[in-house]
């Protein structure tokens, strides 16, 4: 949908640029003030050579701009990164301690352990003191 506006947009500006060029191509002569230099050159290239200057204008300060947003995304990549890797570490440390929990496990299993006696009181009750 994007590729398709811009089109939209984009076709009359450049056939709208392309028939000012046709149509200006009269010569203008520029001077700046306290210099004496004269430069003669189309209208049509002034006044496109204008735009650009602008549009080059506005591309610089938006990027200037967004500066603090580019650095506060390579900030949050950089952190998401070593997240990423605690992530990793942590996962590792579970898996030994499952691995050395199931040998544990195995070994309490096979260790042959006396089952405990029972009492024969005439009260039923055991104490342990």
């Amino acid at each position: 949908m994007g590729k398709l506006l811009s089109w939209i947009f984009l076709t009359p500006l450049v056939l709208g640029l392309i028939l000012f060029a046709a149509s200006n191509r009269a010569d203008v002569a520029l001077r700046l003030w306290p210099f004496d230099y004269e430069l003669t050159t189309p209208v049509a290239l002034v006044g496109v050579g204008g735009l650009f200057l602008g549009f080059l204008w506005g591309a610089v300060m938006v990027w200037i701009s967004g500066g603090v947003a580019r650095g506060r995304a390579r900030r949050e990549a950089h952190r998401a990164e070593g997240a990423e890797k605690e992530v990793l570490r942590l996962k590792t440390d579970v898996e030994m301690l499952e691995e050395k929990l199931r040998a544990a496990d195995a070994k309490a299993k096979s260790a042959s352990l006396p089952v405990p006696a029972s009492d024969t009181q005439a009260s039923g009750s055991r104490h342990i003191l």
